[in-house]
């Protein structure tokens, strides 16, 4: 059946003044809330090559559904990439219907690759959605999936014994100077697409945010660049008590089990009782889940299935 709201919405970019309204629709469709502020320093602040919000609105002004892109600089193979992230893909329960061409859903989604294909050469768009969200995307051509992402919890069988204890891990303040040297120093090595991990996107994505807090950790090892360190890990205390390690930089072939090892030990220097430590770093995942985070790519203009798929991790989404 047809719904009223979604028959030939207008679309257009969206104005400051409805950011409130946008916040309401979020809340409405994903069942918790956010605030203006958050909004806006998810889609204005940063060193952002750009951002895209459009919203699909009924014939009183009421929004219907929105859209929203962050683009950042990014990176592949040494050559620049703007990176697109596509979140907040939203249409209201009373606006949904079924996938006709002029309906809620599908104007959103194109005039997203009309709008971002105008303003960026050629960029990677991506997202993550459940697989429902992705099964429709890709009925419409609108979404590749890449790769489903899950917890890895660490246990310590999972280190290459003496090997794991080379490496050190300390708490580190958040220096900007300090990031761009590791970025520098690792940038060279990333093959895949991949945002540009500077100090200025780490500020904006984890020293700066404006609800959770993050740790800044560095790696060492005696044989791998001592100064400044020769990678990052960042984590989260997540509200159920298990830290998450939401974002890394790592050293070339490294063993991930001995990095989780390193900073199991310099954790348990800070709490008595160690939590549960995961992660995206590792496969194969340890808690299989019927419910992964599907990485996906958003087609702008073309697939890029010349690439090397993202490897990504939690703080590439903005739910970690």
């Amino acid at each position: 059946m047809e719904h009223p709201e979604n028959s030939n919405p207008v679309i257009a970019e969206l104005d400051a003044a409805d950011i409130p309204k946008a916040c309401h629709l979020f809340q409405s469709v994903f069942g918790h809330a956010i605030s203006p502020e958050s909004w806006r320093w998810k889609y204005r602040d940063g060193p952002r090559l750009g951002s895209v919000n459009l919203v699909a609105k009924d014939t009183d002004g009421a929004l219907l559904g929105h859209v929203g892109a962050s683009i950042f600089p990014g990176q592949v193979q040494g050559v620049p990439l703007a990176m697109a992230q596509v979140c907040d893909v939203m249409v209201r329960p009373s606006a949904r219907g079924n996938l006709k061409p002029g309906n809620v859903y599908p104007r959103l989604l194109t005039a997203l690759q009309q709008t971002v294909a105008a303003r960026f050469t050629a960029p990677f768009a991506y997202g993550f959605a459940g697989k429902r969200q992705v099964a429709l995307g890709a009925r419409m051509g609108f979404y590749r999936a890449l790769h489903p992402y899950q917890p890895t919890y660490h246990t310590a069988a999972m280190a290459r014994s003496w090997r794991s204890h080379l490496w050190r891990v300390e708490p580190i303040p958040w220096d900007t100077a300090r990031l761009d040297k590791l970025w520098a120093q690792h940038q060279a090595h990333l093959k895949s697409p991949t945002v540009c991990r500077s100090g200025a996107y780490l500020g904006w994505r984890y020293q700066n945010h404006p609800s959770h807090r993050y740790q800044l950790w560095l790696l060492r090892h005696p044989w791998r660049h001592p100064l400044p360190g020769c990678g990052w890990l960042i984590t989260r205390t997540l509200p159920n008590g298990e830290i998450c390690v939401v974002d890394a930089l790592l050293p070339h072939a490294a063993h991930h089990p001995d990095l989780m090892s390193a900073l199991a030990r310099a954790l348990a220097k800070t709490t008595p009782v160690p939590a549960p430590l995961h992660g995206w770093l590792q496969e194969p995942y340890s808690k299989p889940s019927a419910q992964p985070v599907i990485a996906c790519e958003v087609n702008i203009t073309h697939w890029h299935t010349d690439y090397p798929n993202p490897a990504f991790q939690p703080g590439d989404t903005d739910v970690f």
